[in-house]
């Protein structure tokens, strides 16, 4: 819009109420987006800050130099954020690493003080946040600096920042839009004129296209004068529009009433000769007449397929050489010379995107006029040539052709520029509309035959376009997937929930390939840039964790109706699928019923009191073999000081140690164990319930339970399969095969339980410990922390 003199009322509202209310929202979202920031990270560096002293205050000077006992409080206190992976570091500046990670990123100018300094880095690929905290140890040499560094992953603060952020705009939102009320009151108050030109427009006759009258204001008199410059436009497209008809109409009534004429006339002679000189001038006549109707007909069909019909990949020449083939037929062309060049363009290289009804009728047009306006010996000449870009199609006749002055006009409807031959002036219109259809370029020139070449100019499709082309035109054909799976499941548990997921998955295949699982562990970390599997399952929760703690993992999307408890799943990347209790397995013949101790602080006892009577038929997990039996016994020494008690008068009786649930309750079928414990009770009660010298026990002050976990590795080649299959695993079908196909216990026992463990967990609900998807589970996977766990547990049985 032009402003005229004077202010404007649009610019003063527009302008002034849109920069006034951008200006102040970019800047109150700068201080929002400033303020969420801070905010998210105050709280989160608080976590970070105490794991730091967490750890900082388990160091301590041994004789070979500083040690740390890695708290499991530092790890829960960063497990408070559900979502961020972690690492760490305990360092001597400057000399070495006591544990954690070691390439950790720190600002060469940070200084190291007593109290904790924030900074963020990438690691790994990964933004971080860390904290950096230090203290000063009494050595034998004097004081020393000992550091800790400890970091997270930013996704969840990031989150909160943006749930801060956008909580505060929200409430700009509902101010912003109460503004904007007043401003459109403003606005409508100020510009009313318009109402009344709508309502001016909105009761007139379609038939008025009379100028809107009126003194609009300055701000609206732009809009005033377009208005009435659309009205212009419409009266003038009216009157072309009244005009076509009329000369559709006019040229129809002067053929239908010159036949009509000549039948008359013959009508009327009695001469035969003469009245066959009439019926000769209305054969002719009609014949323009049936030409004149076809080129409408013709006319509005590929002005309609211009409009609406869908182009598709289309070979040009043997649709022209189609064309010449039918007009070979004609009589008319006995003496004509009608020639084709095109033959040395190769197969694909004159594709279009075209359609052939509309490019055969204006082929069949030129060929048409070129018949009509040229002499009875006349040459016609078709070519076809094709360019990188484009491909051109040419016809050229040996006819009188059109003057250069009246080139412009020629493809004009009803626009016929010989006497001679006067046709219905719509055959190069024809020829016009088409190539405005398809994008392509109308040339009309003189010819090298002297008379005119009329040569169409389309754009080429490439070979590689156009294979993508008819590829995507084509359904695609389902390839069979082979999903591979890693995991320290038993296969024969498995077999079920592969089976059922295999007959939902028509065309899937799975691989099965069976560890143990600290195996499973080390293989997955010695990958490197191996392929990985596409799903890892591990009952070592632990050790499953640090695999995705490490970026190992990707991040699935369940479907709302599949939800797993929240102890049972990590950052939408790890989800446990079973309930594994650890139980007590005992052989009914050595022990009885009623003198099972009923806590973990009576079974110490119960040991000590039977140490002759129990001497080498005790048995449980190899901790340092086994990765759930390290991940029960750490578990358990988080429960109290109990553990070294029992640990202790377990290895006054020769306790025995096993890689496997399987073994243990073999042992004790056999007669060779009296009991074991923490053996895993899906697979103890598949024994208990066929063999009746065994028994399960469980205790009443807690009782573990591991989940068995699965995840899709960062680069598993089928990760979509990969993540239908988990989906399958925790969904309600997934779920029930579990209860009732396999040894395995599902996440939520059915109701009523259907078996004798069932009823046994629903009978002590309240007692069982799942034990968390957490980063706390990293803490005894550190190696000093590992070591000395160890350590105390071969020391506590003697070994």
């Amino acid at each position: 819009m032009t402003d005229r003199a004077g202010h404007s009322l649009q610019r003063r509202l527009l302008v002034t109420m849109a920069a006034g209310f951008a200006i102040l929202l970019v800047l109150i979202s700068l201080l929002l987006w400033t303020y969420s920031r801070n905010a998210a990270n105050q709280t989160h560096d608080l976590l970070l800050a105490g794991a730091a002293l967490s750890i900082l205050e388990r160091m301590s000077v041994s004789p070979d130099g500083i040690t740390v006992d890695l708290p499991n409080s530092a790890m829960e206190i960063l497990s408070l954020n559900p979502v961020d992976r972690v690492t760490y570091r305990v360092f001597v500046p400057g000399e070495r690493t006591i544990t954690g990670a070691e390439d950790l990123p720190a600002p060469p100018d940070l200084r190291l003080t007593a109290t904790p300094e924030f900074f963020d880095m990438r690691h790994d690929g990964t933004d971080f946040r860390f904290a950096l905290q230090g203290r000063q140890l009494a050595m034998a040499q004097g004081r020393q600096w000992v550091a800790v560094q400890v970091g997270q992953t930013v996704e969840w603060r990031t989150e909160q920042q943006i749930s801060l952020f956008s909580t505060g705009l929200a409430g700009l939102a509902v101010l912003s839009l109460i503004g904007l009320g007043f401003v459109w009151v403003a606005i409508r108050t100020s510009l009313s004129p318009l109402r009344q030109i709508a309502s001016d427009l909105a009761h007139r006759e379609p038939s008025d296209l009379g100028l809107v009258q009126g003194a609009p204001p300055r701000e609206i008199r732009g809009l005033f004068d377009a208005i009435n410059g659309f009205i212009e436009s419409l009266r003038r497209n009216r009157t072309l529009t009244e005009t076509f008809i009329a000369d559709v109409a006019h040229q129809t009534r002067t053929a239908l009433s010159a036949v009509q004429g000549h039948l008359s006339l013959a009508a009327d002679e009695k001469d035969p000769e003469k009245m066959r000189s009439r019926l000769i001038k209305a054969d002719r006549q009609a014949a323009r007449t049936v030409r004149l109707t076809n080129q409408l007909l013709a006319n509005a069909m590929v002005i309609h397929r211009s409009d609406g019909a869908t182009l598709q990949p289309l070979a040009l020449r043997p649709l022209v050489r189609d064309i010449l083939a039918e007009s070979l037929r004609d009589s008319r062309m006995r003496d004509v010379a009608l020639s084709f060049n095109g033959d040395e363009i190769k197969e694909g290289e004159d594709m279009i995107c075209g359609d052939a009804v509309s490019i055969r009728e204006a082929l069949r047009n030129l060929i048409e006029n070129a018949l009509r306006h040229g002499p009875p010996d006349n040459t016609i000449t078709i070519t076809l040539a094709a360019t990188d870009s484009d491909i051109r199609l040419s016809v050229e006749d040996a006819g009188p052709g059109i003057p250069d002055a009246d080139l412009h006009r020629a493809a004009e409807r009803f626009t016929s520029l010989s006497e001679k031959t006067m046709g219905s002036g719509l055959g190069l219109s024809i020829v016009k509309a088409v190539a405005e259809g398809h994008g392509a370029e109308l040339i009309l020139r003189r010819s090298r035959l002297g008379g005119l070449d009329v040569t169409l100019i389309f754009q080429r499709i490439a070979a590689f376009l156009l294979l993508f082309v008819l590829v995507a035109a084509q359904p695609s054909a389902g390839l069979a997937q082979t999903l591979r799976i890693f995991s320290a499941t038993d296969t024969p548990a498995m077999q079920p929930l592969i089976a059922a997921f295999l007959a939902e998955t028509p065309g899937a295949e799975i691989d099965y390939v069976e560890f143990q699982t600290v195996d499973l562990y080390e293989a997955m970390l010695a990958l490197d840039g191996a392929t990985p599997p596409d799903v890892v399952i591990s009952s070592a929760m632990d050790l499953q964790v640090d695999l995705v703690n490490r970026g190992l993992a990707r991040r699935i999307q369940l479907p709302p109706q599949v939800s797993p408890p929240d102890w049972a799943t990590w950052r939408s990347e790890i989800f446990g699928f079973t309930f594994e209790p650890a139980v007590m397995v005992y052989d009914t013949r050595a022990v009885a019923a009623s003198e099972l101790p009923v806590t973990h602080r009576d079974l110490a006892t119960f040991v000590r009191e039977n140490e002759a009577r129990f001497h080498g038929r005790i048995g449980t997990y190899d901790v340092v073999a086994s990765g759930i039996g390290y991940l029960y016994a750490t578990q358990d020494s988080l429960q109290g000081p109990q553990v070294l008690r029992l640990f202790e008068n377990l290895g006054r009786t020769n306790l025995k140690t096993f890689c496997c649930t399987s073994d243990m309750v073999a042992a004790t079928a056999q007669g060779e164990l009296a009991f074991a414990f923490n053996a895993i009770g899906s697979y103890v009660s598949e024994q208990v319930e066929t063999d009746s010298h065994l028994g399960l026990h469980f205790f009443d002050d807690y009782n573990l339970v591991m989940s068995r976990t699965a995840f899709v590795p960062m680069r598993a080649p089928n990760a979509e399969l990969a993540a239908q299959f988990i989906t399958f695993l925790l969904s309600a079908e997934g779920q029930r095969i579990i209860a009732d196909r396999t040894p395995l216990l599902p996440l939520v026992q059915p109701q009523p339980p259907s078996t004798q463990i069932g009823r046994q967990i629903q009978d002590r609900i309240g007692t069982f410990l799942p034990i968390r998807l957490t980063p706390s589970l990293l803490t005894h996977l550190d190696e000093l922390k590992r070591q000395s766990f160890l350590s105390a547990w071969k020391t506590a049985l003697g070994r």
